[in-house]
């Protein structure tokens, strides 16, 4: 065999070599399905605060949960503050988990995330402000200050009726 003729052999099973290489890839990568782990998501974070006692209430969905595939813990930050709570395994999808913040001062920034056993945390949820009072109290509150100040009104009226008879 030539010079000329080894090359072109060479050259032939190279070719054949990346064009077998080429194929075997396409073939598994179209056969192997991507894994895609599935993590917690806080779908709903709202306030259900009484008084001057904060509380929100975390709606969380995992799919799939187990004894062995769950929620264990949900952090809550509460302006830069992290509260932990640790969850035993839920057997229900989406689940809702209640955590007491405390007596509130001002108006505090709160959002969550939850870590999935196996597959580590979740994003964190929108922040939602805590009111000190919730609106309700507001409402009482201003409710009650008007009723005062129209019976204090009345009672001006009736002196002032009053002084006008005696005169």
């Amino acid at each position: 065999m030539n010079a000329l003729n080894k090359k072109l052999v060479s050259r032939r099973f190279f070719l054949g070599l990346i064009l077998l290489s080429t194929i075997s890839m396409v073939a598994i990568s179209g056969l192997t399905r991507y894994a895609r782990a599935d993590v917690a998501d806080i779908l709903k974070i709202e306030n259900i605060s009484q008084d001057s006692i904060g509380k929100v209430r975390l709606e969380i969905r995992h799919s799939n949960p187990s004894s062995g595939h769950y929620i264990n813990t949900v952090e809550i930050d509460i302006d830069g503050q992290i509260k932990e709570i640790n969850l035993q395994p839920q057997d229900s999808n989406p689940f809702v988990v209640d955590f007491d913040l405390g007596e509130i001062q001002g108006t505090p920034n709160v959002r969550a995330r939850a870590n999935c056993n196996l597959h580590g945390w979740s994003a964190w949820s929108d922040q939602i402000e805590i009111p000190e009072f919730p609106n309700v109290m507001l409402a009482i509150l201003a409710a009650l200050t008007t009723l005062l100040l129209i019976t204090k009104n009345m009672g001006n009226a009736r002196k002032t009726i009053k002084s006008y008879e005696i005169v």
